[in-house]
């Protein structure tokens, strides 16, 4: 198959579970034989090396575009009435690149899919799929809708972004539901994106496919010593979210595991972190920053944290974590749609006293760590590989090009 995949911004390097969930599609798409070209809108400067490394796999084409939320955007989706989020990587600009792109393919050149990751980029891709009489496949990596009303559930009504962003979520839903009841297949990342997916768009054809861990990459390295009392985070620090959860646990739970274990240590790892966060060296926050990889440091450390409290979709960074025999002590949120329970090693608490009591009973209980480690290792093979859910998608497509 000839595969169009568009994408929001550019996956490479994969230091973020967004880039990851994309990259590893793409390259999946390559492995399995099939042509790929991969569109991708960006805003960043980007670094020659990791142009070449995705061109290794199928042809890549960038396109400038401003996706940043910023006022001007703000304005063009309110006075469009539509969600910025589908709104701002939707610009006439975009679709005059296409068209241009699409008049200059030869027969031999057309593309037999087009695949959309993230909702923002599907109403170009349902664009295209028309334009070439091709049918259209979406990524659900999230939800959007949900994001957005989690977030609303955590404000109060006296502030001013409580009914902006109200009407935003509502629009969003909208926006989700239409473009659900448009595309030929979509593939959901949990059971609860699909249950929701469906809730909305009943007609819809969604289907689960869920995420995956590189286990070539991400593997237990029994002869490395860790560090006995050490947790680890690697996040990204451009969504507040992430940034307002890992607040919470370092006020709300760090003090308390300290109080039992002195010499407690927190690796955060992200690029540009927020520099309030180096105020908390009297609690074992080292602040790494950006790092080249972070198996090093997960091969180091005995715990992996995820506090969530907004969000959708699946967490890629604790699925890595699991694999590498590291017990993951999880939100509610950032949990979801991961089925794997405490006895693989996954515990999920909101409650910081709870939280804090599951860290300290493991760091006492190392025996226990590595026991779970095994078992969350096999949880990780039987059922997130990055090759069998893209094996479920290009059966779709397959389908859907015979009928």
């Amino acid at each position: 198959m000839r595969i169009l995949q568009l994408v929001p911004r550019f996956p490479f390097p994969e230091d973020d579970g967004g880039k990851i969930g994309i990259a590893n599609i793409y390259k999946e798409f390559a492995k399995k034989g099939h042509e790929v070209t991969l569109f991708s809108l960006n805003h960043l400067r980007l670094d020659d090396s990791s142009v070449k490394y995705a061109e290794q796999f199928g042809k890549v084409i960038i396109l400038n575009s401003d996706t940043k939320n910023n006022l001007k955007n703000i304005v063009k989706a309110f006075l469009a009435n539509k969600s910025i989020y589908i709104n701002k990587h939707n610009h006439k600009s975009v679709y005059n690149f296409i068209d241009d792109l699409l008049s200059n393919l030869s027969k031999h050149e057309k593309y037999d899919i087009v695949h959309a990751d993230h909702t923002c980029m599907s109403p170009l891709a349902i664009y295209i799929a028309k334009k070439l009489n091709i049918p259209v496949g979406q990524r659900l990596h999230n939800i959007e809708y949900k994001i957005w009303e989690r977030y609303v559930d955590g404000l109060s009504r006296l502030n001013p972004k409580y009914y902006y962003l109200k009407y935003q979520a509502r629009l969003l839903q909208n926006e989700e539901q239409n473009i659900f009841n448009q595309i030929d297949v979509g593939f959901a990342i949990t059971k609860t994106d699909m249950k929701i997916a469906r809730t909305i768009s009943p007609s819809a054809n969604i289907i689960l496919a869920s995420a995956g861990v590189d286990l070539d990459i991400f593997k237990i390295n029994p002869k490395l010593k860790k560090n006995k009392n050490q947790l680890v985070i690697a996040t990204t620090f451009n969504w507040v979210h992430n940034i307002e959860g890992l607040k919470w646990f370092i006020n709300q739970v760090l003090p308390l595991i300290k109080q039992e274990i002195p010499d407690i240590s927190l690796r955060i790892i992200g690029k540009n972190p927020p520099s309030e966060f180096n105020n908390f060296n009297n609690l074992g926050v080292e602040v790494l920053g950006y790092v080249k990889s972070v198996i090093p440091y997960l091969q180091q450390a005995n715990i992996y944290i995820a506090p969530l409290f907004v969000g959708s979709g699946i967490r890629i960074k604790i699925l890595e974590a699991l694999a590498m025999g590291l017990p993951v002590i999880a939100t509610t949120v950032s949990a979801e749609g991961i089925e794997i329970d405490q006895n693989s090693g996954l515990f999920i608490c909101n409650d910081p006293k709870e939280q804090a009591k599951n860290i300290i009973g493991l760091l006492k209980n190392p025996e226990n760590i590595d026991k779970l480690g095994k078992q969350s290792l096999i949880a990780i093979k039987n059922n997130y590989s990055w090759k069998g859910n893209v094996e479920i998608m290009l059966k779709e497509y397959t389908k859907l090009l015979t009928v």
